[in-house]
């Protein structure tokens, strides 16, 4: 099958809808709609007689770091949203095997009635899992890559393989013997991911959800407390928050909703397990809470009666694994997700990796609002407690959509880069202005060629995703 038989979109990237984050239009010499392994491998092996790169997406949905975009110009798009099948669904054992273009909506509605839920992120409800989890995503209970167990994927060769014990049955007794390349292929241009096997969460007895405001002026006093509530409890067992952190400097301000406060700080934790279990946690999180001087306000809720009008509501579905999308279009102040990209307001992402440590994590607020100052910029930030001794900084930069606002978003942004890169905070996600870059600028006299071996080997014509991450002589 050669590429002129493959299914082709005729658009042209300028006749697309720009992205939300106002980047750079990229070039694209057409789109690919796959629907199955096969299509795909098809598809890489046209490319490379044709000499013309692939750019993987799921369903396109990476807001803020590029959209749809390739990183570099000359691709043509390989949209997998068709690929829509969970091809497993295993109620014993706990796990799942999605196409790239299953979504969050897809997989919960599945899962309703059954002894298990799905890890689900606060975005878009038909966004993939895939993408999400290969991008290093954060979902309400745990980081996305604790749900990662196998994958199946499409190398450059166009060769099929699998890891992490996934058969090509689509079934997963284990991690089987030798070694495991799953993690290889997230964040990478290794080749081309086909289908995934995520683990399910065990639907617990109660879920309670913990929302506590307090006074920004009290920031590194409730970032302790945070901290003390982290290390009694399992990091990815229902993820902490530290939330609704605004900088905003007056030039910003326009960009920022009205709903927003400003003076305030937010932390917030899903509570699992028996309902003694979580009334006790609940107990001893409210103790350590109620000592900070600057609690504003404190609210524990059942998840499974929060009334539907309750301004939280959207946050109890996200702890009982139902993704929503209030949250994000309220946020952006659209009425669906497909307008996401053409709305009135744009936003930037900028996703650093801060150490739990109370003068680490100040650090990164000062820091932020040095730049957004600067650049007359607002964010909004948000620390992500992935493990006893690590975060992940979660920063959208809200901007008016005039060549002002998105020049002034976009410089901060890449200067907020430059200071965290100097502070040891580096990226722990990238955007597509900066993915060919953020390996090499770990450090100075940074050296990766066993990963640069392994992108010759895998995709000997570096037909897949160029400029994403690993660089390869085309």
């Amino acid at each position: 099958m050669t590429a002129e038989h493959l299914p082709r979109s005729q658009l042209t990237w300028e006749g697309r809808a720009s992205d939300l984050g106002g980047h750079r239009t990229r070039e694209i010499c057409g789109t690919y709609f796959p629907v199955s392994t096969e299509e795909v491998r098809q598809s890489v092996i046209s490319a490379v007689r044709a000499g013309i790169p692939l750019f993987p997406l799921s369903t396109g949905r990476n807001w803020g770091m590029g959209s749809r975009s390739p990183v570099v110009d000359g691709c043509a798009v390989l949209d997998l949203s068709r690929m829509t099948a969970v091809r497993t669904l295993d109620l014993d054992l706990g796990y799942a095997v999605v196409e790239p273009g299953a979504t969050q909506r897809q997989l919960a509605e599945l899962l309703e009635g059954t002894p298990w839920m799905l890890n689900v992120t606060a975005g878009c409800a038909d966004a993939g899992l895939i993408g999400n989890t290969l991008e290093r995503g954060d979902g309400t209970i745990r980081p996305r890559l604790e749900d990662l167990l196998g994958l199946e994927v499409v190398l450059g060769s166009g060769e099929v393989m699998t890891t992490g014990g996934l058969d090509r049955n689509g079934r997963r007794p284990g991690a089987v013997a030798g070694p495991d390349l799953t993690r290889a292929f997230v964040q990478s241009n290794l080749g081309v991911v086909t289908a995934m096997a995520i683990s399910l969460v065990p639907r617990p007895e109660a879920i309670t959800l913990v929302h506590a405001t307090f006074a920004k002026t009290a920031l590194p006093e409730a970032i302790e407390a945070m901290i003390q509530v982290s290390r009694t409890r399992i990091a990815t067992d229902g993820m902490l928050r530290l939330k609704d952190l605004f900088v905003v400097p007056e030039a910003g301000r326009a960009a920022v909703p009205e709903t927003a406060d400003v003076d305030a700080v937010t932390v917030q934790v899903p509570l699992l397990g028996s309902h003694a279990a979580v009334e006790l946690s609940e107990s001893n999180i409210r103790e350590t809470f109620s000592r900070v001087r600057g609690l504003l306000s404190y609210r524990s809720l059942d998840t499974s009666d929060t009334p539907a009008d309750d301004p939280l509501y959207p946050r109890t579905l996200f702890a009982r694994g139902i993704p929503s999308c209030a949250n994000i279009q309220r946020g952006i102040g659209v009425s669906s997700c497909s307008q996401v990209d053409q709305s009135p307001v744009g936003w930037l992402m900028f996703l650093p990796v801060v150490p739990l440590e109370q003068s680490c994590l100040v650090k990164a607020v000062e820091l932020f609002e040095a730049e957004a100052e600067r650049y007359g910029t607002a964010g909004m930030l948000e620390f992500n407690v992935i493990s006893q001794h690590s975060t992940n900084m979660v920063t959208q930069i809200p901007f008016v959509r005039n060549s002002d606002g998105i020049e002034r978003a976009h410089a901060l942004r890449h200067a907020a880069r430059k200071s965290f890169l100097r502070a040891g905070f580096p990226p722990y996600r990238s955007n597509i202005d900066h993915e060919p870059s953020e390996l090499a600028d770990r450090s100075a006299d940074y050296q990766d060629e066993p990963l640069r071996v392994l992108k010759r080997f895998y995709d000997p014509a570096a037909i897949i995703a160029p400029g994403r991450f690993l660089e390869a002589d085309r």
